[in-house]
């Protein structure tokens, strides 16, 4: 039990969140809504989200890479990361 629910209606609450899902040619699901962001660092960077769990690599400076809207709020936060347009 968390925050006075069960884990059948935390559950329910999870499986009923409307996310709007892009897919792409090769078959893989993009979630829709994300933004970009630039690495501006000097070396490689790899970030995990700790909301939900995927990771961003940032294989040399100036890098552009599209994140999830799930993850936004969190990664502005991350030293040598900004968003473009």
């Amino acid at each position: 039990m968390c925050c006075g629910r069960s884990n059948s209606q935390i559950a329910t609450v999870t499986q009923n969140a409307s996310v709007p899902v892009t897919l792409r040619p090769d078959g893989t699901a993009s979630i829709s809504g994300g933004s970009r962001f630039q690495y501006v660092g000097k070396t490689a960077l790899t970030v995990v989200s700790p909301l939900t769990g995927k990771k961003y690599r940032f294989n040399q400076p100036g890098e552009r890479i599209e994140v999830d809207a799930r993850d936004q709020s969190w990664i502005t936060f991350v030293p040598h990361l900004v968003r473009v347009a």
